[in-house]
């Protein structure tokens, strides 16, 4: 009883622990029918290109820097850039911090801070040193899926509407 005891603390001690964030690098990230893909070159900009026949590519667009996290619609069209952090934000975190930055073709159309997607900021649940917050879950031409803490997010492009948990 003991040993099975132990083995629940440890468990949960872990699933709240924080690991550091992997040393920035460039890397590559497509839709999920990789018709279109974005290489993000630590110390550069990011590109957008299309995919055709044998991986052939095409340049679209740039947006400008790295980023950790980069979410592509199906045609391409828009892309949303996470929190550098992506779960997690420092215990120091404000309503000000901005969470999600959308793109339209290349184009920055809007920016979203944690207080505009959480009912409130008390809802972070603590981590060994952090608070995880949610994560971005999809993207396509008419909006944006995020998982926060308090439930399913929903943003339209169109508008920058927002919908929180328990709003229609």
């Amino acid at each position: 009883m003991k040993f099975v005891t132990f083995t629940l603390i440890l468990f949960f001690s872990m699933a709240h622990a924080d690991e550091p964030l992997e040393a920035p690098k460039s890397y590559r990230t497509c839709d999920a029918y990789i018709n279109f893909c974005a290489y993000s070159e630590l110390g550069k900009n990011t590109t957008v290109y299309a995919v055709k026949d044998k991986f052939t590519l095409t340049e679209l667009y740039q947006i400008p820097g790295w980023h950790r996290s980069i979410l592509i619609s199906p045609t391409g069209t828009y892309v949303a850039v996470g929190y550098s952090g992506l779960n997690l934000v420092s215990k120091e975190v404000t309503s000000e911090e901005v969470m999600l930055t959308i793109y339209k073709n290349g184009s920055l159309i809007n920016e979203y801070k944690l207080g505009q997607l959480l009912h409130s900021m008390g809802s972070l649940e603590p981590t060994v040193s952090h608070y995880h917050w949610g994560s971005i879950t999809r993207i396509d031409d008419y909006g944006v899926e995020l998982e926060t803490i308090e439930g399913s997010v929903g943003i339209v492009h169109s508008t920058g509407k927002i919908f929180l948990p328990n709003e229609s």
